[in-house]
């Protein structure tokens, strides 16, 4: 019976940590410039893991098969997909290529997310 209970709390507590991890981007922020990457649980192995060397941005990954209100909001047709959001706004989009590689680079997000933070200036 005590194996249950710590068992019990154990998966209460990791379905918890779960739901806050996800919940992070249950939607776009609406202030700020913020780069989302759209992706897929089975596309993994092609996650743009450069994306958390962003400056002066907020980053975040949403799958879309785990969100698919996403997919069709924002449009997204290939996976991985990298939206650059400024106050909730789309301003730019760096989509992969047909064998599903991101052909962006670190520098061309970067290049993207300095603009939005130039935008109104």
């Amino acid at each position: 019976m005590k194996t249950f209970k710590i068992l019990s709390a154990l998966i209460l507590t990791l379905m918890c940590f779960t739901a806050q991890a996800q919940s992070k981007m249950n939607k776009i922020p609406q202030y700020g410039v913020v780069v989302v990457e759209f992706n897929a649980g089975w596309n993994s192995s092609k996650n743009v893991t450069w994306i958390n060397k962003l400056k002066e941005a907020e980053v975040g990954r949403l799958l879309i098969d785990e969100n698919p209100k996403f997919q069709s909001k924002y449009k997204i047709v290939v996976v991985p997909t990298l939206i650059v959001f400024k106050d909730g706004v789309e301003v730019q989009r760096f989509q992969a290529n047909i064998m599903m590689d991101m052909e962006a680079t670190l520098e061309d997000v970067q290049e993207g997310v300095d603009d939005a933070h130039m935008e109104g200036f």
